[in-house]
């Protein structure tokens, strides 16, 4: 009887909770079924309210306003102060715009205050406003990104300019020093030959001072300077020295660094034919490889030294220092044996379009 009992009591509980479980469903509130159309679906999204209207007329001003504010220079507490009290007015704004649109037809009487309205609308519009802050602001710090990005950018590329044309002007009086010294030998020998030789000089000092703000030149621009200067050196040297320059037509408008073959052409008369009784060639080669551009001087003059390969001078060391400002490390050069005897100088650059070649129509 004891165990009947106490079956019957531990088997009421499971009735007794679906009588409850029942009456908590009849109490929870239906949820809402699906959207008859589509401008009551609009409507439950909010899409025809105030904070719709306000935010579609406001979101280009605060754009504007965002580009206006600068941390940096009224101070950051004073940015943060002036955006959160714009985001605050705009709040008081639409609340008081929507009581006014939705009691302007209501009975005196049925509508309620607007101070008692008012804390109800507060709480309903301020997370819209900051969320429309937010992308506000991680648009505009996006665009500020992207600027101090490019004028990082833009800065870089103007020291690495500045430097190159700073390298490039070491060269100058390192350059005269070496012509002039040849042309003072054939003053009392061959006056002619110095004459013809001063002149040429001063037309290449001329060229170079209409180029000497810039950095990169057309590779035919380049090779004019290098005929010039074996020009003068053919002067010095009479019939014993003898060049070629072979290059195609097509590659004039390649950019290179300003004065960067004279270096090589020099160091090839200095250390690879001048001391020679019977002179020597200077070869000066372009080709382009695919996006790639190689240069070569050669001269088949008495070859590498020991002392010329332990040691280079200012216009090796010079050039090595004016393609790394250049181009990085997206280069190559060396200095090696040729073949058949001398030196050959090679350079390996990216081959670009000067930009005088790419803003002809």
């Amino acid at each position: 009887m004891v165990a009947l009992i106490a079956l019957g009591r531990y088997a009421e509980p499971p009735e007794m909770m679906r009588v409850a479980t029942q009456g908590a469903r009849r109490s929870l509130p239906r949820l809402p079924g699906p959207a008859p159309d589509f401008r009551t679906l609009l409507y439950l999204l909010g899409v025809g309210s105030v904070i719709w209207y306000a935010a579609a007329l406001a979101f280009p001003l605060m754009l504007f306003g965002a580009r206006r504010i600068d941390a940096e220079r009224q101070g950051r507490a004073r940015a943060i102060g002036v955006s959160a009290a714009a985001v605050c007015s705009l709040i008081v704004v639409t609340s008081v715009l929507q009581y006014v649109l939705l009691y302007r037809d209501a009975p005196p009487g049925m509508s309620p205050s607007l101070g008692a309205y008012l804390p109800q609308a507060l709480r309903i519009n301020v997370l819209p406003w900051i969320a429309i802050a937010g992308i506000v602001g991680a648009i505009e710090a996006r665009r500020r990104a992207v600027h101090a990005a490019l004028d990082r950018e833009r800065l870089r590329a103007q020291i690495a300019e500045q430097r190159l044309i700073a390298l490039t002007g070491q060269l100058h009086p390192h350059f005269l020093f070496n012509t002039l010294q040849g042309i003072s030998t054939l003053i009392h020998r061959d006056p002619n030959a110095a004459d013809e030789m001063l002149a040429k000089l001063s037309d290449l000092l001329r060229d170079l001072l209409r180029h000497r703000d810039q950095a990169l030149v057309p590779l035919g621009d380049e090779l004019r300077y290098a005929r010039t200067y074996l020009e003068i050196a053919q002067l010095r040297f009479a019939d014993r020295l003898q060049f070629q320059i072979d290059v195609a037509p097509a590659l004039d408008q390649a950019s290179v660094p300003l004065f960067i073959l004279q270096p090589l052409v020099e160091n090839a008369l200095a250390h690879g034919i001048g001391g020679r009784a019977r002179g020597g060639r200077v070869t000066v080669k372009a080709d382009r490889d695919g996006d790639r551009l190689k240069l070569e001087v050669s001269d088949d003059g008495a070859g590498l030294t020991t002392s010329a390969t332990r040691r280079e001078g200012i216009g090796l060391s010079n050039t090595r220092e004016r393609l790394r400002a250049s181009f990085d490390d997206d280069h190559r050069f060396s200095l090696e044996p040729a073949t058949g005897g001398g030196a050959i100088a090679r350079i390996d650059i990216p081959f670009r379009l000067h930009a005088s070649a790419v803003e002809q129509p």
